[in-house]
């Protein structure tokens, strides 16, 4: 497709056209183009939308990850302080036996002086007991820490585990697109699935061949029933930049427009819920291979642990 044609050589295409079509015909497809036009202009909003919430959710595992560091630290120091309070109460058990034998060793003494021993010895006992409460109450409290880094990461083993699973079964599943490029892959719990743009399109087209349409069939019954998951269909182009006056009209329409395609597909073939389902164009700014075009045309199913758990306990 030339989208470079002269200026001369376009505007006599467009009157000979309007010389040859009725005018009501020639208006219906100027409105057509129109809201073409519109319609793209929505899509990009969407598109930004879509990235600002997507980094809105990566800004949060950031946090989520801070606030356990920022538990697991506090968690420390309190053990510390539990620690140190034993080898108190140690010595104040110590001190309390030797004033207790003390105490016994002069009953026979004055009056004045058993009285005072005794009101030292009631002191010394008042406070231990209040190292006591207070060593009990911070006994508890790390322990409920520990039961809440405990679970913490108990949630984080379990969403791991389950994207290892995950990979592996939809490894299997698509088994036989792995040499026409499809690739799965599992990195900090989300599983990734990767179609090249030759497997599922031609050239600039939003079309996905049969093929491509059998191998994200495949790939929808595979994922169907999984629970605790979101997916983003995420669209990527190489870095030759394109410009034309219909649809798609540049790389990042391109991107868009194929990612939405994939999502009808998945929802057309499958029973996925469609509000677990993203699609999002990135154009040409997140490559694989800077120095490899056809590695960066592609789509990227991305499975990502659902982290309502997680926040509900950071919350508490």
């Amino acid at each position: 497709m030339n989208f470079r044609a002269p200026l001369s050589a376009f505007t006599a295409a467009v009157l000979l056209l309007v010389g040859c079509v009725p005018m009501s015909q020639f208006t219906e497809v100027r409105d057509d183009r129109d809201a073409l036009d519109q319609s793209a202009a929505e899509l990009t909003e969407q598109v930004q939308a879509l990235r600002l919430a997507v980094a809105e959710k990566d800004g949060q595992l950031r946090e989520d990850a801070r606030r356990m560091e920022a538990l697991r630290s506090d968690t420390s120091g309190l053990g510390s302080r539990l620690r140190q309070c034993e080898l108190r109460n140690e010595g104040l058990e110590e001190l309390n036996a030797m004033l207790s034998a003390e105490l016994d060793d002069k009953r026979s003494s004055s009056g004045a002086e058993q009285a005072a021993l005794l009101a030292e010895l009631q002191r010394i006992r008042a406070d231990l007991q209040f190292q006591q409460d207070s060593l009990y109450a911070l006994e508890q409290d790390l322990k409920a820490r520990e039961a809440k880094v405990a679970e913490l990461s108990r949630l984080l083993d379990a969403q791991k585990a389950a994207g290892a699973a995950l990979k592996e079964r939809l490894s299997d599943a698509l088994f036989a697109f792995r040499n026409k490029g499809l690739e799965v892959e599992e990195r900090d719990g989300k599983v990734y699935v990767r179609l090249s743009s030759k497997l599922l399109f031609a050239s600039g087209s939003t079309a996905i061949d049969p093929e491509g349409r059998k191998a994200l069939s495949d790939l929808a019954r595979a994922i169907e029933d999984e629970d605790g998951f979101e997916v983003v269909v995420e669209g990527h182009t190489d870095d030759v930049a394109f410009s034309s006056a219909s649809s798609p009209r540049n790389n990042w329409e391109l991107s868009v427009l194929r990612a939405t395609a994939v999502v009808e597909v998945l929802t057309s073939s499958s029973s996925l819920k469609p509000e677990v389902l993203t699609a999002a164009g990135r154009s040409q700014y997140h490559p694989r291979d800077p120095q490899d075009r056809n590695r960066n045309r592609r789509i990227e199913v991305v499975l990502s642990p659902q982290l309502g758990s997680l926040y509900e306990l950071l919350e508490e």
